[in-house]
């Protein structure tokens, strides 16, 4: 039988581990035995349970927790127990009380035991079902035997009898079943529930165990124990309550009574105010806070007197001793303001909350803070517009706890800030808040900045005043921003650095201080945009501060940025917009030498950040300063690498050419290692060399160019400035060309290159106008092959070989007709027709003869170079040698111009009070040897005068009327014109219009003064003479539908916009159509995304837009790292976003 095989079972651990694999098979046995042999299977389990119970309680000793291998015998003979049929239930509990009903079952093994017993036959649940009462009692009363006492057993087991008992036994969730404190056994058995309540409560503060049943009872019956039946002795007791001695038992009685008895408190609650005032101001705090959270408080929402209970507590707040308010805020009124605050109340209440928040703040302990700000967070309560006047007494309140010290951050304390902050967030909607918050905050700013105490002695604010700081700084009114409060900060921060610069090394960094002087900083650097135009005493004083602070560590020890360090980088990236003037900028000089030998000297690179960002507005607004630092660009970018100035340097070329020239090697090795930003730079600048000294470029140059342009695999935007540079050296200089043809050949066949076709193009005509018809035969048959062997070539490239043809036909008509035969296969292109028709003397079309006019027009330009050319070919190598000995004696030069310096400063005073009066704008694009002339006649009123040019070129009645308004209004429109097109195009698209509106007369000055110059105006020229959309979208292609809506909104707006649509083709033509949409744009919209700042394409239009003086607006279209990555990065991070 299987209680025999149990009895016989050993208690040696050891050995029953070892024959643990033997009994738990034979158990299996014994009880499949058994179903299948004729024995009564509930007396055979019956016994086989109080059997294993015996082994329990034999246990040599119980509180050394058994091997794993016996409770897992246990559980095996229980659960084989509990199968179908089951043992009676009555039999079940006298075998477990055999358990509870020992004298010490405080250990693991007897819970264990009892767990099992209670999972495995659901036994609570069986009890309960089937209303088995007497058993519960039973039960209940084997549990009271045992008083659980802490520190009885060890922690882990007391804990799992604690759990076992308050969530098993008794559980406070509903939907735990298997428990005997469900709501119908309480109710049926309420005098015995009652005792183990009573049990539990007088064992509650000696165990743990005892105490976990009375939460689960309160939680699960909280009317186990009934209220008052006598109304009479209720209200006798309330009177009594607060009478000397006050009983705690007295108060905790009654405040029960009348939590179950709302009536009561409805009926006497002026009596009940006058509980809490005596209780209160006689300092029972453990008694007032039980008797308002279960008489006053549970009853809030349905019966309470809000308003006399408010002001109850505003009259009696004030009252209260001094000791006493801390504890009173942080255990009575605490939890009443935070019920108010949550608790939907009549508006009407508002005011009233509203100086209950005050009266709080003016206790000045650090609870009060917190319980004001449960009041003042109430949403949509407040009429704050109508309260904006007492918003000054908030600060001066809260400003009035700078007096409290703490070593540590408090939370309470931060509650300050919270208060300060929520006047922030109702300034921002109501305005009219910043009235009576401005002159207080920038009080207790300025005595918060103050660095010495009465004695002179350093003075340093605790955290929370800091903390406030921060937040206060918010509450000054930005409209009434001044220059003196811009000089208050900088003091301010100026004093602060040298008080740092003066204190012990041993004192250790405060870095709430910092945060609050960092913000005083940035608040500063606001100003300066609200300002937008300083003083140039601000500006000195702000040269001094980022001086001193550069003079600095920058570091901490552990290695985080100091504060010195991050107030000079807040103010130098916000006050170099508004250097608009030589005069401010020098102020600046020895910040921005400073700063270049911390970025080259002492290896801190972030430096060139801060020194590229202030040239790049300087070099925009006052170029004259920066030509000074040409040199030392140069080094930055050739020397230490530092790339990202490299766009300046296009705009200061004409400032200091001789430098350039002396760098032009430089700029040509580093066009092998630059990214591809820098090199486009640097390829532009080789381009504007070329362009304008192209006798500067020697062979060896030459060479190495064409080294760079023939390990590139693809045609990019350098390429495109290194040809277009290369196609004005060999405008003058062809016969240095012949070695690199293949070269220049290779890029037009192989990547389509126009520009690379345009170099090709000066070459072969400046070359054939120099040896004739050998050679001009020679290009032609080349050029005529191009077009037989590439029969994908494009119609950019084909068209620039007809024109190429047609520039050497006209040199020397004879060669171009011996190619008569080979041309009639193209004769279907109507470049190729002109030619033929050319050959054969035809007459020709208006539009062919228009073609064939311009091509003699260029030649004639070109060969006025060439001829030049020819006659010096001999004194190349003495100009060269020449050009050397300049560089060589660049020094001389120099000393000779320092002594000379005092004499041009002079002349440039007088010049610079000249320029004052006249627009220097309209000296920068109209040309001066017609404008003047021009603009008299113009300006006369006619019905063909300035007006209708206007309108003819497309701009708007707005736009002409504003210029009607300029004293010289022609010059207004012709500056715009001029200024939004090439030249050459400007020009041909005036004369044009002047024609067809019959204004001859002034066409004629401009034709005979461009004639005077050297240059011809062509009959005709492929250019929409229209006035282009003063919006210009900058975009990378993955957000192209974006910016299409956009574009649909601006223009229904009434901004014309451009952009590509990917319609215009590619290559050169589209680079051209963007050059041109961006030079005629007002403003140029940069949509970024990640990627933007990564595209070539993008950077080349930003990089152009700069140069041409365009305003940039960048346009965040996705979330990213700002500013940008890259070249970009120095550009955008001087915009506001």
């Amino acid at each position: 039988m299987a209680d025999e095989f149990i009895r016989q079972l050993t208690h040696d651990s050891e050995q029953f581990e070892t024959e643990w694999a033997n009994i738990f098979s034979r158990l299996g046995q014994l009880f499949i035995q058994c179903e299948t042999e004729n024995v009564d299977i509930e007396i055979f389990k019956i016994k086989a349970l109080d059997a294993v119970v015996d082994y329990i309680l034999a246990e040599p000793n119980p509180t050394i927790k058994p091997v794993f291998t016996k409770f897992a015998f246990v559980e095996a003979v229980i659960k084989h127990c509990a199968s179908d049929p089951l043992p009676s239930l009555s039999e079940i509990i006298r075998i477990v009380r055999r358990i509870l009903d020992c004298e010490i079952i405080f250990n693991q093994w007897y819970l264990s035991s009892i767990e099992a017993f209670h999972f495995k036959f659901q036994l609570c649940l069986r009890l309960t079902s089937t209303q088995s009462y007497n058993l519960i009692e039973s039960l209940l009363q084997s549990l009271k035997k045992h008083t659980f006492l802490n520190d009885q057993s060890d922690k882990t087991t007391e804990e799992n009898w604690k759990q076992y008992i308050s969530r098993r036994i008794f559980s406070p969730l509903s939907c735990d079943s298997n428990k005997l404190n469900d709501e119908t056994t309480m109710l049926a058995m309420r005098p015995i529930f009652q005792q183990i309540f009573r049990h539990a409560a007088r064992l509650s503060h000696q165990s743990r165990v005892w105490a976990s049943i009375l939460d689960v009872f309160t939680r699960t019956l909280p009317t186990l124990f009934d209220s008052y039946v006598n109304i009479d002795d209720a209200q006798i007791d309330f009177l009594l309550c607060i009478e000397e001695p006050i009983s705690n038992d007295y108060i905790l009685f009654i405040s029960k009574s009348y939590n179950r008895n709302p009536d009561l408190i409805k009926n006497n609650f002026s009596q009940a105010l006058l509980v809490i005032e005596r209780l209160l101001l006689g300092h029972h705090i453990r008694e007032v806070r039980y008797f308002i959270d279960q008489a006053i408080l549970a009853h809030i929402e349905t019966i309470i007197d809000i308003e006399a209970l408010v002001q109850m507590f505003i009259r009696v707040c004030p009252l209260i001793p001094i000791d006493y308010r801390k504890e009173s805020c942080k255990n009575v009124i605490s939890n009443v303001v935070y019920k108010l605050g949550r608790m939907k109340c009549s508006k009407k209440l508002a005011p009233l909350f509203f100086d209950f928040a005050l009266i709080l703040l003016d206790l000045c302990v650090l609870e009060a803070p917190p319980c004001a700000v449960y009041l003042l967070e109430k949403n949509e309560f407040y009429p704050w517009k109508d309260l904006a006047p007492r918003f000054t007494d908030i600060l001066r309140l809260c400003s009035a706890y700078e007096t409290i010290e703490v070593e540590k951050t408090s939370s309470e304390l931060n509650s300050l800030t919270t208060i300060l902050q929520l006047a922030v967030d109702r300034a921002k909607a109501h305005a009219i808040i910043y009235r009576s918050t401005h002159k207080e905050a920038l009080r207790a700013i300025s005595r918060w900045t103050y660095t010495n105490d009465d004695n002179n002695n350093r003075k340093i604010w605790s955290n929370h005043v800091y903390d406030m700081g921060q937040t206060m700084l918010d509450l000054i009114d930005q409209r009434q921003v001044t220059i003196d409060i811009c000089i208050q900060f900088i003091e301010a921060l100026r004093l602060r650095i040298v008080d740092n610069e003066s204190t012990e090394d041993d004192i250790s960094i405060n870095h709430t201080m910092n945060s609050f002087f960092l913000n005083i900083a940035a608040h500063l650097a606001n100003y300066i945009d609200l300002l937008k135009v300083l003083s140039h005493d601000i500006h000195s004083r702000l040269a001094v501060l980022i001086l001193k602070a550069l003079s600095r560590p920058f570091r901490y020890e552990s290695g985080q940025m100091s504060m010195e360090y991050n107030i000079a980088e807040r103010l130098w990236h916000r006050l170099c917009p508004y250097l608009t003037n030589e005069a401010d900028v020098r102020l600046y000089e020895p910040c921005i030498q400073r700063i270049h030998s911390l970025a080259c000297d002492e290896d801190e690179t972030k430096f060139f950040q801060w020194w590229s960002i202030f040239w790049c507005y300087v070099t925009m607004k006052v170029p004259d300063v920066a030509a000074n630092y040409v040199e030392d660009f140069f080094q930055d970018i050739f020397e230490r690498k530092q790339t990202v100035i490299t766009s300046l340097l296009p705009m200061l070329y004409s400032k200091r050419p001789e430098t350039y020239h002396a760098r032009l090697d430089n700029i040509i090795d580093a066009l092998h290692s630059s990214d591809a930003n820098s090199s486009c730079w640097l390829a532009q600048i080789f381009s504007t060399i070329a362009q304008e000294r192209a006798q500067l470029i020697t062979s060896t140059q030459l060479d190495r160019v064409f080294a760079i342009i023939q390990s590139r695999t693809n045609s990019s935007h350098d390429l495109h400035y290194l040809f277009q540079g290369l196609g004005s050296v060999a405008n003058v200089e062809p016969l240095l060309f012949d070695s690199y043809r293949p070269i220049i050949l290779r890029f037009v066949v192989e990547f389509q290159s126009v520009p690379a076709m345009k170099c090709l193009q000066q070459y072969f005509v400046a070359a054939t106008l120099i040896r004739g018809q050998q050679s001009a035969t020679e290009y032609l048959s080349i050029l005529i092959d191009l077009l037989k062997k590439n029969t994908n070539i494009t119609n950019d490239i084909r068209s620039q070989i007809f024109h190429t043809c047609q520039l050497i036909g006209v040199i020397n008509k004879q060669a171009l007709a011996a190619k008569r035969t080979d041309l009639t296969a193209f004769d279907t292109y109507s470049g190729c027709r002109i030619l033929i028709d050319f050959i054969d003397d035809k007459r020709l079309t208006e539009e062919y003869q228009a073609s064939i006019n311009k091509t003699r027009d260029e030649v004639a330009q070109m060969e006025k170079r060439v001829t030049k050319t020819e006659c010096n070919v001999e004194n190349v190598t003495k100009i060269v040698k020449g050009q050397e000995l300049k560089v060589t004696n660049l020094a001389v030069q120099v000393d000779t111009v320092d002594n000379r310096l005092s004499d041009v400063s002079e002349q440039v005073a007088a010049q610079a009070r000249e320029i004052e009066r006249i627009d220097a704008k309209t000296l920068s694009h109209v040309p001066a040897h017609w404008g003047r002339e021009v603009n008299k006649l113009l300006n006369r009123r006619a019905n063909n005068d300035w007006r209708l040019l206007g309108k003819r070129f497309g701009y708007s009645t707005s736009e002409l009327r504003h210029w009607a308004l300029q004293v010289d209004p022609t010059m207004a429109l012709l500056n715009e014109w001029f200024m939004t097109h090439k030249t050459d195009e400007a020009t041909y698209g005036l004369v044009k219009i002047l024609d067809e509106i019959g204004r001859q007369d002034v066409a004629k000055i401009i034709r005979d003064a461009v004639a005077a110059a050297g240059d011809l105006i062509p009959d005709d020229m492929p250019f929409d003479i229209k006035r282009l959309p003063p919006v210009f979208l900058s975009y990378q292609w993955d957000l192209q539908q974006a910016v299409l809506n956009l574009k649909s909104h601006l223009e229904e707006a009434g901004y014309a916009c451009w952009m590509d649509t990917g319609q215009m083709g590619g290559g050169d033509k589209l680079f051209a159509k963007i050059d041109g949409g961006i030079r005629g744009a007002k403003v140029v919209i940069c949509c970024m995304n990640t990627a933007y700042a990564q595209s070539e394409n993008c950077s080349r239009e930003v990089h152009l837009a700069v140069t041409t003086g365009k305003p940039l607006i960048p346009l965040q279209m996705e979330k990213q790292k700002w500013p940008p990555e890259g070249a970009l990065g120095p550009i955008m991070n001087l915009l506001e976003t």
